[in-house]
């Protein structure tokens, strides 16, 4: 394993709740390219606190004919703009076999959402604007289980769980949160060749949305995989790299706005490179990333750039 890419603790969960227009609320809980984590396959192996901060923006469109299910109502034309502040502290347990360890992580978000749409009212559309800040959903790991089959090769496995505590309001476009619970089971695998200086990781999960009582809106499940190639050089205190990404939903959402909408199944390809530097080597570990993810292939789903800057904190 690369020795100075093990400061990049497991951060998949640090991300979420960037906009999808075919799940209810024009914001769904992945996006192309933002699962993803270098070393994400990776719990320990030493026991102790981390800590990320990661800043996100996304801006993206849906134009023509096509309309959204947003807060219970119909929009069309829509535009929207989100930047998110995520602070999530990580622990990894000390165990007895060298080749389990266990971690549990929690994360709090603070959003800024800013939409625009037209609404349809009898004969009549209307511009709306919206845009609010506030907490978003918190997302809860309790149970982070890691598998090293050798110092190269490692796999986590994970169910994220994400709680209804942002705003979420019926008819307002720029709710900081969905208004539902949704289990996100996901694996993530790292695959590491130190002599060439390449990292390999990959991230599979399924976002299970519970159903909106507020709206009477189901969203559909989704599938999403993320894959991503490093190349270390400097003496592996830089990276540069891409990210490939598919998001697709497996089946119709479900309610009277969604069977208007004809289920509303959406799908999204995206794209684009990844920056990081070890920043500091002795505790406590520091490290910067950087990335930017254009989506491109998509059909019923906002189109648009998501933009990501983290900063991961090692205190073991």
């Amino acid at each position: 394993m690369l020795n100075t890419t093990s400061v990049v603790v497991i951060i998949t969960m640090v991300t979420a709740s960037v906009p999808a227009l075919a799940v209810e609320g024009a914001v769904g809980r992945s996006a192309p390219g933002v699962w993803v984590m270098p070393q994400g396959g990776v719990i320990g192996p030493h026991p102790g606190f981390s800590f990320t901060l990661m800043l996100i923006g996304y801006v993206g469109s849906l134009s023509g004919t096509q309309h959204a299910a947003i807060a219970g109502t119909l929009e069309a034309n829509v535009s929207a703009g989100e930047s998110l502040t995520y602070l999530a502290p990580h622990y990894v347990y000390k165990t007895a076999n060298p080749k389990i360890n266990l971690a549990s992580k929690f994360t709090t978000p603070v959003s800024w959402v800013g939409v625009t749409a037209t609404a349809q009212m009898g004969d009549m559309a209307h511009s709306l604007r919206n845009a609010n800040a506030g907490p978003g959903d918190t997302i809860m790991s309790p149970l982070i289980v890691g598998i090293h089959f050798s110092e190269t090769n490692n796999l986590a496995i994970n169910t994220m769980i994400f709680a209804p505590t942002g705003e979420y309001t019926r008819n307002n476009l720029s709710n900081t949160g969905l208004g539902v619970w949704t289990f996100m089971p996901s694996i993530a695998h790292t695959y590491t060749l130190p002599k060439e200086g390449l990292e390999l990781d990959n991230f599979v999960g399924f976002d299970i949305y519970r159903h909106d009582a507020t709206t009477n809106y189901t969203s559909g499940t989704m599938f999403h995989w993320d894959g991503m190639l490093l190349k270390y050089f400097l003496k592996n205190r830089a990276a540069l790299g891409g990210i490939v990404s598919n998001v697709t939903q497996l089946n119709d959402d479900r309610g009277p706005l969604a069977d208007v909408l004809h289920g509303l199944q959406g799908s999204a390809w995206g794209t684009g490179p990844i920056a990081l530097v070890v920043a500091k080597h002795e505790k406590p570990r520091m490290m910067i990333q950087f990335r930017w993810v254009r989506e491109f292939e998509v059909r019923n789903l906002l189109k648009g750039d998501v933009f990501m800057l983290g900063f991961t904190v090692k205190l073991d």
